[in-house]
């Protein structure tokens, strides 16, 4: 793989590939048919995920075999999906997987589908008319074709059985009940029966279903009596790990006017502001640097005029925004569109995502599904206010991060999504938003007619810094497979930051020492397993004809063929990390040994568990590194030392110390739906960010309490307190949150504490109060308060108090946290009853 899977992808990778193997094995052993389900959520990263189940089926992994023998066949329903998800494998295989083994059904005219060979269709292409049948429905014969593809797919399931595995993309379109022949053909692919020419179609041995809405696939499939394999992706998770924007901004107008070229300049003006966010990142950083592209929804039937409007309106705000820019998907027509003395050319939109070119496209409905444009970043609806689920659905399709990862660069604007919905009056708006939130699949932050809350000039400057440099925890941004590939990485990040000159170099040669060194401590042991590989005893028995007895009469030895040889070698290079194998086989060729004994020796310390060893030299390096170079890391940029100080972490936590980052500006909804309907967020003094002078509530910050029934009674009595220098709402997540490590049940999780306030403490020093309001009858809430204990008695330098809040009957309680022995506690309280027992016997009386 090119890329370094998140913990949830390379676990779901596992899970696909035992059921995959448990399939087959079924299949071969009594013709069991099974339908493994992958659930992947919006941004879950299927195709990613896709692409390593495929390099672990051809090429093996270090616990199974490779089979480059077997055949896959990829179907969707359109064309343009079927282009898109083929540019993505072969981009995240990085060449593993070889472009010349992918085709398209229609290419190929041969009894069989080819052994080793990836196969896209789409179902548009079986339909009765097709070019693809070599004998039509009306019996008559195709003269272009000698195997029709109905044929090549029976004939491959006949012949290949359990090595023929179908892939149904995006599962769920294509398996209801509906009989239109669309569904027809997916579901005969799938399930077999009568094709639309006449033919029999027998069901496909192996199905692997993706989907982000699963429940019709596993429907069709158990009523197919198919056995039912489910792998399951939690959305949390994909949130979690910044695959996802983190917020959907939705701006409209409150008051009953129009104002739809204003908004259009508006949006504008935030494309603008995120191109310049974006450069500034790639400047400070070196990642990637990302053109953000403004995606405006014209009206159904919009005419010539309106649309010369519409391009006036964009290249008066922002004179680059014309000519090669601006580009059409409209469904008709595919080409380029005259508008007056302007050529508005044609972007298909599985295009659009990679032309950097293009920084606004025009679009008249939602898009299909499959279609995602990470870089898409500003959205304009046109449409009416009854078109809420459409725009609901094109939203969910610009949720995904153009990076990869949440960019955590003090600049929230950077994980947002923007849209404005002229078209929208705040009774309305709460339509989409319910869209939005009642998708399962899709878990982003709503906020509607958000603020860029900036920071305060009336709190101290001082309190910035003290939360910047707050202790906190997050969760690694990568995990690797093996010691040794962390290795690699560090080296290649202390090389490319000019920590450690030839750090990759100075790295592939300490392994390979330590290897050298084994080799000779265990060289005996070694060299009898080459001896072992080298050979092949061979025992000749004879068994007299018509008697009860046997004679073993020799035994002969046989060199080892090369190719069993390679096979020996290839295993070595699965199960020893990294390219660990590669070194210390070029090594051994430069002191030289010939390729066949240096390709056995490799194999041989791999059969005597060497991992073990390489893993732990790996571990002391990077051990050695963080000692000798952790100090210097420390003084660089946030951007650099988030990117290496977590290389440094060898614990067995899962979770990684780090700091608060204090951001630049904080995006706040000032609006919140309550009964279906929109309503003002109250606004409080004293937060480090404001809401900005001549606008509404300046001064201000807007806090949602709507959620917790004592939360603004807790902030009413904390804002009150005469020595309050500031306070901040803690975020539920990301970098810019205090977040700290609890362990529940088998997971290792964050909790983000709700409030913080600094107060002086009279000797001109500013201590933190943590303060907690939380519901006592959540499954998790004395795990939570327990490890906020721990942190909060941990930090003692820094936190003056640490209040657990609950309400018992009418009244407010509180425990301080900071109590000797209270995580103890708290840790044995497991139900509500049982917490509420602490706080009254530990706890007083809040306010």
């Amino acid at each position: 793989m090119k890329f370094t899977l998140e913990d949830y992808q390379a676990k779901a990778v596992e899970d696909v590939l035992t059921n995959l193997a448990k399939a087959r094995a079924g299949y071969a052993d009594d013709g069991e048919l099974t339908a493994v389900g992958l659930t992947a959520p919006t941004g879950a990263g299927k195709t990613v995920i896709a692409t390593a189940v495929l390099e672990g089926l051809y090429l093996g992994t270090p616990t199974r075999e490779p089979n480059p023998d077997l055949t896959v066949l990829w179907l969707t329903d359109d064309r343009s999906l079927n282009l898109q998800t083929i540019n993505k494998i072969l981009q995240a295989s990085g060449g593993k997987i070889d472009v010349n083994r992918v085709r398209f059904l229609g290419d190929t005219d041969e009894p069989t589908l080819e052994a080793g060979y990836i196969y896209f269709v789409h179902i548009q292409a079986l339909q009765k008319n097709s070019t693809l049948h070599a004998t039509r429905a009306d019996g008559s014969k195709n003269d272009k074709r000698t195997f029709g593809a109905w044929n090549m797919i029976a004939n491959t399931v006949k012949q290949r059985g359990q090595d023929f595995i179908v892939i149904w993309d995006e599962a769920h379109r294509g398996s209801g009940t509906t009989k239109t022949e669309r569904k027809t053909i997916a579901g005969t692919i799938v399930n077999g029966g009568a094709t639309n020419v006449g033919t029999v179609q027998p069901a496909a041995p192996v199905v692997l279903g993706i989907s982000a809405t699963p429940d019709r696939f596993l429907a069709a499939m158990e009523a197919a009596n198919r056995t039912m394999r489910p792998v399951n992706i939690p959305p949390g998770d994909v949130r979690e790990s910044g695959l996802l924007k983190d917020r959907i901004l939705l701006r409209n107008l409150a008051e009953a006017q129009s104002a739809d070229n204003t908004m259009l300049a508006l949006a504008v003006e935030d494309l603008k502001a995120a191109s310049q966010s974006w450069r500034t990142h790639h400047d400070n950083t070196g990642d990637r640097l990302v053109e953000p592209l403004l995606v405006v929804q014209v009206e159904p039937k919009v005419t010539d005029k309106r649309l010369a409007e519409i391009l006036s309106v964009l290249e008066s705000a922002w004179p680059k925004l014309s000519d090669y820019s601006v580009a059409h998907a409209f469904g008709d027509p595919h080409g380029p569109l005259k508008i007056g003395d302007k050529i508005v050319r044609y972007l298909p939109p599985e295009a659009i995502s990679g032309d950097d070119q293009a920084r606004v496209v025009l679009f008249k409905s939602a898009l299909t599904t499959g279609w995602d444009c990470p870089r898409a970043e500003v959205l304009v609806s046109f449409q009416g206010k009854d078109s809420y689920t459409e725009i609901a659905q094109l939203i969910g399709r610009l949720v995904r991060t153009p990076l990869a990862k949440r960019v955590d660069a003090g600049d929230d604007r950077l994980n947002e999504v923007v849209a404005y919905l002229p078209g929208f009056r705040t009774e309305h708006v709460a339509r989409v938003v319910n869209a939005l939130t009642e998708d399962e699949t899709v878990q982003v932050e709503v906020m509607i007619t958000p603020e860029v809350c900036s920071r305060s000039a009336t709190v101290p400057a001082k309190l910035f810094e003290l939360l910047d440099t707050l202790p906190s925890y997050m969760r690694p941004k990568a995990t690797f497979p093996t010691r040794t590939a962390q290795l690699m990485r560090l080296a290649a990040a202390l090389n490319e930051h000019d920590l450690v000159k030839g750090a990759s170099a100075s790295a592939r040669a300490w392994i390979v020492d330590q290897m050298k060194a084994a080799d000779g401590q265990r060289k005996d042991e070694i060299d009898a397993k080459v001896d072992d590989i080298l050979a092949l005893t061979v025992n000749t028995t004879v068994v007299n004809y018509d008697a009860a007895i046997m004679l073993t009469t020799g035994v002969n030895e046989a060199a080892t063929s090369e190719r069993d040889l390679d096979a020996y070698y290839n295993r070595a290079v699965r199960l020893l990390p990294d390219g660990s194998a590669a070194w210390y086989y070029n090594d051994l060729c430069d002191r030289g040994y010939d390729e066949i004994d240096a390709a056995a020796r490799v194999a041989a310390m791999a059969g005597l568990g060497f991992k073990n060893l390489i893993e732990e030299q790996a571990a002391e390096l990077i051990g050695t590194w963080r000692k000798q170079h952790q100090a210097k890391v420390s003084v660089n940029p946030r951007h650099v030392r988030d990117l290496i100080e977590p290389l440094f972490h060898i614990s067995t936590s899962p979770m990684h110390p780090t700091t608060v980052q204090a951001r630049e500006v904080y995006s706040a909804a000032t609006e919140r739906i309550i009964k279906g309907k929109t309503e003002s967020i109250p606004t409080y003094a004293h937060h480090l960010y404001v809401i900005g002078d001549g606008k509404p509530n300046a001064g201000g910050f807007p806090v949602d309490t709507s959620r917790s029934s004592w939360e603004k009674e807790v902030l009413d009595v904390e804002l009150a307190a005469e020595t309050l220098v500031g306070w901040y709402r803690n975020p539920s997540s990301g970098r810019h949150a205090l977040a700290v490590p609890y362990e529940f049940g088998d997971k290792y999780l964050l909790m983000h504490p709700d409030f913080l306030f600094w107060h002086d403490d009279g000797d001109g020093n500013y201590v933190l109060d943590i303060v907690d309001p939380h519901r006592q009858d959540l499954g998790d809430t004395s795990a939570k308060w327990a490890a906020l204990a721990k942190y909060a008695q941990d930090h003692s330098d820094r936190i003056r108090r640490c209040l657990a809040v609950i309400r018992v009957g009418n009244s407010l309680r509180a425990l301080d946290l900071r109590l000797g022995g209270i995580g103890t506690k708290l840790s044995a309280a497991t139900n509500k009853a049982l917490i509420e027992k602490v706080f009254d016997s530990d706890g007083i009386n809040y306010p």
